[in-house]
């Protein structure tokens, strides 16, 4: 108001002396440095505008994501190359329970179904769909006795505002096969901390606060196998507005690895690269799309043989679009 006064003011005195030639011109600088002024402030305050991304949660509503992992594994063994690929799709049911009085949500989530395709070195290719309950070969028998109790699976927990997840519930009858599971190639798979990664990874971790474009925050994420541990550094940037609601977040970070003491396999992280794009739907308060790649490339050691593998992998989780009535 006051400097849509000043203008006013401006104006009208360089109407009441259009005759005095310098004064007009004083007038018109004045205006214009009062105009640049404004010009300068309204900029500067865009400038600094600020977005804050929270998750929200409604009671009753119920939404679909499909989360797909893609592993590329390549190298050299006995001088021969050797590549497997595989892919796994999953798509998973959340309900909003009920939300507490800070805004977290208590969400149940169900996997509707596991499909698994995996292409090996010796040209064999293998299709697993969890829907399906027999199966005439013996490594799709195999897979099923551990994915298949996945399929279908209660899983409860609370989720807070900015992604922190707390009160994570397994079936019990999945805890107690859980704590008979063997640690074979699948390592703690069915482990309770396990499965909560697994539900942490398609959500997003979100910082406190509004924030400016290039704010960075971190979260840390670590899965055991039985060759060791891997430890995943994520740091998160905001990159502003995708578009009029979805936010950009790049996804950046650093990848360490413990081997295991009694692992038969000696296994050497040389090099890591990690990268990943999420979009945020700041309306819905929920993750639209979740990204990440990773390569590695190791050296593996077992029965006086070296190798050098290279590992590729993705995972996209996507919201899926609500079913029509």
């Amino acid at each position: 108001m006051i400097m849509l006064q000043l203008l006013r003011t401006l104006c009208f005195g360089m109407a009441c002396t259009s005759t005095d030639l310098s004064h007009s011109r004083l007038v018109i600088g004045c205006l214009t440095s009062l105009l640049a002024c404004c010009l300068s402030f309204m900029t500067s305050n865009a400038a600094v505008a600020q977005t804050e991304l929270i998750l929200k949660f409604k009671a009753g509503d119920v939404y679909q994501q499909k989360v797909t992992t893609s592993t590329i594994t390549g190298g050299v063994v006995a001088e021969k190359p050797v590549k497997t690929t595989l892919q796994q799709e999953m798509l998973i049911t959340t309900k909003v329970e009920a939300v507490t009085e800070s805004g977290a949500g208590k969400l149940s989530q169900v996997i509707d179904q596991i499909t698994l395709d995996i292409d090996l070195p010796n040209g064999k290719s293998v299709a697993y769909d969890s829907n399906q309950k027999e199966f005439s070969d013996p490594l799709l028998t195999a897979l099923h006795k551990t994915l298949g109790l996945l399929d279908g699976a209660k899983f409860q927990f609370t989720v807070s505002p900015r992604g922190e997840f707390s009160d994570f519930v397994i079936p019990p009858e999945l805890a107690q096969i859980a704590k008979a599971q063997p640690q074979g190639l699948m390592g703690d798979s069915l482990s309770e901390a396990s499965l909560r990664r697994m539900f942490e990874d398609t959500s997003v971790s979100l910082p406190q606060g509004p924030i400016n474009k290039g704010a960075t925050w971190n979260r840390k994420t670590n899965v055991k196998l039985p060759i060791g541990e891997i430890v995943s550094h994520l740091t998160f940037t905001y990159e502003g507005p995708e578009n009029e609601t979805l936010e950009r977040i790049a996804v950046g970070g650093d990848i360490e690895m413990t081997p295991a003491e009694k692992s038969p396999l000696a296994v050497t992280l040389n090099s890591k690269k990690l990268s990943g794009v999420v979009l945020f739907d700041k309306v819905a308060g929920r993750v639209e799309s979740n990204q990440i790649k990773q390569v590695l490339e190791v050296t593996v050691a077992a029965g006086g043989q070296t190798n050098d593998i290279t590992i590729e992998s993705e995972v996209k989780t996507k919201l899926l679009p609500a079913a029509k009535e």
